[in-house]
């Protein structure tokens, strides 16, 4: 969940586009794609929370163990919920940790989640399964958009289209949240910010910070620290 304080922001989850503005909040389900930028890099103010979605789920009665869950209205506009995600972050700021739990879960009471609906999977486009199988083997050398094109024997725009069917975003930016999602996981391990770049694919560290910023809202720093994010301009 995102809450935005100062400026806008430009964020793309699953394939649709929000400008958030302050005093909105946007609430992005697991492994949804998406991104977040600042519009016309104008500097923002905003917060971000990551729950898990286990605990969210336990809190839910009406959401089935073991189904995903969905929001079907990602960004809100509302002065009581937004309030209510503030008092979050302020006791996250003051250390009252014991008086988390239960304030969080009167905050995902209020959200307009449910269930996501049950879809029959779909065999990907060749060129996705392609993508996917290479993603899988060695993430750090990830194939170029000619290298995929080529081995599949496709035009770079009808690669880029069929990937985009699949899964709502272009190779790159598929690409982008793997190496996102994969650094995520070490940085919860505990590994080594300069490491986790490098394992990830990265070029350098300034890629992968810029990257990472662009597609959580939060400095790799930020994440691993589990922190509230906020002020970050």
């Amino acid at each position: 969940m995102g809450a935005i304080i100062e400026g806008e922001t430009r964020c793309l989850c699953a394939g649709q586009e929000y400008l958030l503005q302050p005093g909105d909040l946007i609430v992005i389900p697991p492994h949804a794609p998406h991104s977040c930028n600042p519009l016309h890099g104008r500097p923002r103010s905003y917060h971000m929370l990551y729950l898990d979605a286990t605990w969210c789920r336990a809190q839910r009665p009406d959401i089935p163990p073991g189904a995903s869950i969905a929001s079907p209205q990602p960004l809100l506009r509302d002065s009581p919920l937004f309030a209510s995600f503030q008092q979050v972050v302020a006791l996250m700021c003051r250390g009252s940790l014991e008086q988390l739990p239960a304030r969080l879960a009167l905050l995902l009471h209020a959200l307009p989640l449910c269930a996501a609906a049950p879809q029959a999977p779909q065999a990907p486009h060749h060129a996705s399964a392609l993508l996917f199988q290479r993603l899988a083997m060695d993430l750090p050398a990830s194939p170029s958009l000619d290298k995929l094109a080529h081995d599949s024997a496709l035009r770079k725009e009808t690669v880029i289209r069929a990937v985009k069917q699949d899964t709502g975003l272009t190779p790159a930016s598929l690409i982008n949240m793997a190496r996102i999602e994969y650094a995520k996981t070490r940085l919860r391990a505990g590994d080594p910010i300069a490491d986790v770049g490098y394992q990830a694919g990265f070029a350098d560290q300034s890629h992968f910070h810029k990257t990472f910023v662009s597609y959580t809202a939060a400095t790799p720093r930020q994440y691993a620290q589990s922190r509230s994010i906020s002020d970050n301009k």
